[in-house]
């Protein structure tokens, strides 16, 4: 381990480690915009700008490898100075719209233009990037709120492999573009929506979440994605009953920020109004069992072709003890009429894989018979 000094205390770190993660690790914040830890270092923004005794001029902490003995100050006048004038230099070509902006109070320039005081930039401000792209179902392209920050590029190169966009032009000119800045489904791009996730301000947003409330008003639920067995956290952004967009977090243990596009945009679902949300006994069952008072004959359409409309005059609803009762009865009366082999068990790919093997070793020992398959297709 190498032991250095930041900030005046003394913190360790294996060799290799950068100043600004070592600082990270240790509580120990430092302003930062094209950083990302699952990310390639940029060092574009300057603004994790450090001193370091011994050297003439502060250095970019996020590029800077931790050295033995090493005293690093994230803290002072000067560096104070140097990124209040960074962050002007990025107002000068950024709206300051703030109070009419989707992103606010979870956008990165936001936070720090508050921190340094700078309401309003000190050169004459034009906008380089005007272009508004709405050429897709799942995410909104505003570059006049892009800072030039590459994480987009690099989450999509690095992580994705999609490598769908790059920065393009030079200069004032340069913007994150497609091939021949063509329409995104012209492009390599799966739509997983990482590159959303990433950006520090409302240059990618969701459709979905375009004019539905500020960021503080939203409420948040973690959960596990549904949509295969590798178990992605997941954390949905709701208002008033209604999922605005979904994302994961840092700390998810599996797939840390990063989502596919089912789970990023295929929530749709969760408040369709053709979703079943509590068991149904089919009416003459029900009154076989003295669920219902009223007889009611089969029609001659299996049930599985019943319209959303005829539901309730077909189906009773019942607790999940009632419903698994019923199969659970119905499998065991086939089962000891037929034979085992008379039962088949098909898996789901949304499953766990731990679910998916108590369900075949359910059929095996349970049951008795190997008369199992899995769907794979999502």
């Amino acid at each position: 381990m190498i032991e250095l000094t930041i900030d005046g205390k003394t913190v360790q770190a294996r060799p290799g480690t950068s100043v600004l993660e070592a600082a990270l690790a240790h509580g120990i914040d430092i302003p930062r915009l094209c950083y990302h830890p699952e990310l390639s270092v940029s060092g574009g923004c300057r603004l994790c700008l450090v001193e370091v005794e011994g050297r003439p001029d502060p250095v970019p902490s996020c590029g800077l490898e931790c050295a033995a003995g090493m005293v690093v100050r994230t803290r002072s006048p000067r560096l104070a100075e140097m990124r209040r004038e960074i962050i002007d230099l990025f107002v000068s070509d950024h709206p300051l719209d703030c109070v009419i902006c989707d992103k606010a109070g979870s956008c990165l320039l936001q936070k720090y233009a508050y921190e340094y005081g700078v309401s309003k930039t000190s050169y004459q401000f034009e906008l380089s990037r005007t272009l508004y792209q709405d050429d897709n179902p799942f995410f909104l392209r505003d570059h006049k709120y892009c800072i030039l920050c590459s994480r987009c590029v690099r989450v999509c190169e690095e992580i994705v492999g999609a490598s769908a966009i790059e920065i393009a032009g030079r200069g004032f000119n340069s913007h994150v573009a497609t091939p021949f800045d063509g329409p995104m489904i012209d492009s390599t791009c799966v739509f997983c929506g990482n590159c959303v996730q990433v950006c520090p301000t409302a240059a990618l947003m969701p459709v979905s979440r375009r004019g539905k409330g500020r960021e503080w008003e939203v409420e948040r639920v973690k959960t596990i994605c549904g949509y295969c067995g590798v178990g992605c956290e997941i954390e949905y952004a709701h208002r008033d009953g209604q999922i605005l967009y979904a994302q994961s977090t840092p700390q998810a243990p599996v797939n840390g920020e990063f989502l596919c596009t089912k789970g990023r945009f295929g929530w749709d679902f969760a408040t369709h109004p053709d979703r079943l949300t509590t068991p149904l006994i089919r009416r003459d069952l029900a009154y076989a069992l003295g669920l219902t008072d009223e007889p009611w004959r089969l029609p001659d359409e299996s049930p599985l072709e019943t319209p959303a409309s005829s539901i309730a005059e077909r189906f009773v609803a019942v607790d999940w003890d009632t419903a698994l009762d019923v199969v659970a009865g119905g499998l065991a009366q086939v089962v000891q009429q037929h034979g085992p082999d008379a039962v088949m068990g098909l898996s789901s790919a949304r499953c766990t894989n731990e679910e998916n093997y108590l369900f075949q070793k359910f059929m095996r020992v349970g049951v008795g018979t190997n008369n199992i398959d899995h769907c794979a297709r999502l």
